[in-house]
């Protein structure tokens, strides 16, 4: 599994989320982006993306940047780590159609779980995850 992180890097919960990923046994390669314009270059070349996305967003500001991507996001299996629990928050996080959403204050293990089994349903069904998303893997 491939797997492109933005998350807060100089901060105790993006440490914990990298960790959490990194501890997957499917986990291929891992593509962190530690700033918004790093982030915003993969959003922007016509490549795809990796097959799952984790974006952290660390405030209000950043769920709102998201937004600006959201196609791009429904390409792909999305986890969105939300700042706080606030009815305002998780609205927007949910209109962004995340696969799975977890707050900041989580201690991520359920990160890496979600991930392991969606791999493991994929490898089981004999389909290749990179086809996920497109119309002959659903």
């Amino acid at each position: 599994m491939n797997v492109l992180l933005f998350a807060a890097k100089n901060t105790e919960s993006g440490k914990r989320l990298k960790h959490s990923i990194e501890t997957m046994s499917s986990l291929e390669a891992l593509t962190d982006c530690w700033n918004l314009t790093d982030l915003m270059d993969h959003f922007h070349t016509p490549e795809p993306l990796p097959e799952t996305v984790v974006l952290q967003a660390a405030s209000k500001q950043e769920l709102r940047f998201f937004e600006l991507f959201r196609s791009r996001l429904e390409q792909v299996f999305f986890v969105l780590v939300l700042p706080d629990a606030d009815a305002e928050t998780v609205a927007r996080g949910h209109q962004l159609r995340p696969r799975f959403i977890v707050y900041q204050d989580s201690d991520f293990s359920e990160v890496g779980a979600v991930l392991e089994r969606l791999e493991a349903r994929h490898r089981n069904k004999g389909i290749p995850f990179s086809s996920f998303g497109t119309e002959s893997g659903q």
